[in-house]
């Protein structure tokens, strides 16, 4: 019971717990083949024949089908779902449906291969279900990376692939490299907001900002995805006991006219976790206008 409490309590302190970050860009696609040094051990060799099936693994599925082990630093390796592929692969879901104007609904993530660098990049593999097809399974694959804090968020991450898996091996769209930092709008490159301002919607920028309607929340489901983005920057941990969470109130703010779908924009969510205090969370998510490219940023405080 003692450690129940414990666990519980960490939650809900001020202070989130350390996560390890490091600085760098990160290695994609995987690198080639190091050479062989003829003088060296048997130990240190690579073996051809493995590394060409590892190539080509990473060549047809795109690199979520690798099954090999032996991969040197920055290369891609089969690794178990964690709490951040888990709910890294319900925003690649998101993104998706952002853009393709689908409701596909996440079901649960069935193979996880991670691209260990500096940072790491997550190829998750989950099964989603199509309530336009009478619920029918989807398999569904997405490339997430869990890049480097600034801007005062506790998590970004950033989607370059989301796609259904082809079918036929080697075929599908894969989507490129891209850096979140370099492309988007200045006034995006800049701090999260401490909160919403309390003439946010009455003063001289009132347009830009939108309170999201009681019924709009039905309709955007994801909008919890986000509170849940939010808290686990604060938490770093499973919050599957919290959930469902109560939405109390939702503003966005944004240049654009698409407002809740719009590609760039800052969502301020007031919500509380079930059996916790109420929480308020400040994500934005950027886009570069290209297939699969959606960053998230988000901080988070518990308000006691």
């Amino acid at each position: 019971m003692n450690d129940v409490m414990l666990e519980e309590a960490k939650l809900w302190l001020d202070e989130p717990p350390q996560r390890k970050r490091k600085l760098e860009t990160p290695v994609n696609p995987p690198p080639p083949p190091p050479a062989v040094d003829e003088d060296s051990s048997d130990d240190e060799e690579v073996d051809p024949v493995a590394w060409s099936k590892y190539n080509r693994q990473v060549s047809e599925s795109g690199g979520f089908d690798v099954d090999l082990f032996f991969q040197p630093f920055g290369g891609i390796v089969p690794s178990g779902c964690s709490d951040y592929s888990l709910l890294f692969g319900k925003v690649g879901l998101h993104c998706y449906n952002l853009e393709k104007g689908t409701n596909l609904q996440f079901k649960q993530v069935t193979k996880v291969n991670t691209q260990i660098c500096s940072i790491l990049t997550f190829y998750i593999t989950l099964e989603a279900t199509d309530p336009v097809h009478d619920d029918s399974l989807v398999t569904f694959q997405t490339c997430v990376t869990d890049t480097v804090l600034k801007h005062q968020a506790r998590l970004r991450a950033f989607t370059t692939t989301c796609r259904i898996k082809p079918q036929v091996p080697g075929t599908g769209e894969l989507g490129s490299i891209w850096y979140p930092d370099d492309d988007v709008e200045a006034c995006y490159k800049v701090d999260l907001p401490n909160w919403l301002q309390d003439d946010a919607l009455t003063g001289e920028d009132k347009l830009q900002f939108y309170e999201v309607k009681d019924w709009e929340l039905k309709d955007n489901q994801w909008l919890y995805l986000y509170a849940e983005f939010a808290l686990f920057s604060h938490s770093g941990d499973d919050l599957s006991a919290y959930m469902p969470f109560e939405m109390k109130k939702v503003v966005v703010q944004t240049k654009e006219d698409m407002k809740l779908k719009s590609g760039n924009a800052v969502f301020f969510l007031s919500f509380k976790p079930r059996g916790g205090p109420e929480c308020r969370g400040v994500v934005r998510r950027t886009t570069d206008g290209k297939p699969g490219h959606m960053c998230l940023e988000a901080r988070c405080w518990i308000d006691k």
